[in-house]
């Protein structure tokens, strides 16, 4: 039997609602083995973020080594980058190994507010990352960023994209949960064909969904699916998590991997 493998690289949330924890407990339930490279630790819980500590470049480069000494994987997704520093650091490995499937969330922002990465880091990204990337999945926030104007409707969406498509991905996905209306509509596209999946507006605050989306994509990307068929899967995997979603804390929900949630 061949097990694919994942790298996730991104901060730690010890709540287990976002970040590295919510990765590992994604790709694990999607039959995947979980590799995973920290770039921050962060205090935080389901009201919020309260410090972050952002891991040196040595110790980033010393846990990739250790990775790839050991093993190579099929995918890479990257979330919460913390630093410049990290992302030259990943930028370089990912030129020495040459991965076909290399999926970037790019986290900007926790979604109760704290910035996670200055503005030269997120420039930094779009110039020494972008165009390595098979996809990247940002929100609607983060699109916004990224394309340089607002967007308030799905005319917007297709707009941003076409910007965002210009740092050289492969592919662009931009996640539609934060418009208005009771439709969540996500829009692929590879600069020429587009896609449209769409789900219903489930009316829950559940943290973590952006990591749980992109590293299940990773994960079907690993497994050897096509970006269209991963997108849709990512979809339909992350609305049956947000669906039994619970409150383990004070304040938002978060999931549970479905090997948790049948028990």
């Amino acid at each position: 039997m061949e097990i694919k493998k994942l790298l996730v690289i991104g901060g730690s949330d010890p709540s287990g609602g976002a970040g590295i924890q919510v990765d590992r407990f994604t790709a694990a339930d999607l039959g995947v083995f979980p590799y995973s490279v920290l770039t921050a630790v962060i205090a935080q819980n389901s009201s919020g973020v309260s410090s972050i500590e952002k891991l040196s470049k040595e110790i980033i480069s010393k846990q990739l080594e250790a990775v790839f000494a050991d093993t190579n994987v099929d995918a890479i997704k990257t979330g919460m980058l913390a630093s410049r520093e990290s992302v030259e650091v990943i930028s370089n490995i990912v030129d020495e190994i040459e991965v076909k499937n290399f999926v970037i969330d790019p986290v900007f922002r926790s979604s109760s507010g704290t910035t996670f990465l200055s503005a030269s880091a997120i420039s930094l990204t779009k110039v020494r990352l972008f165009a390595k990337a098979r996809i990247i999945t940002p929100n609607i926030p983060e699109a916004e960023r990224l394309a340089g104007f607002p967007i308030k409707d799905f005319n917007d969406v297709k707009k941003a994209a076409k910007e965002i498509k210009m740092f050289g991905s492969e592919w662009v996905l931009i996640k539609g949960g934060h418009l208005p209306g009771g439709e969540c509509i996500d829009f692929l596209f590879d600069g020429i064909v587009e896609y449209k999946f769409s789900d219903k507006k489930i009316n829950k605050d559940v943290r973590g969904t952006g990591c749980i989306f992109s590293t299940a994509l990773a994960s079907q990307l690993a497994l050897g699916q096509d970006v269209p068929e991963a997108a849709e899967f990512a979809k339909k995997y992350v609305g049956d998590r947000i669906a039994g979603a619970i409150c383990f804390g004070k304040n938002s929900f978060q999931t549970l991997p479905s090997f948790i949630s049948q028990l």
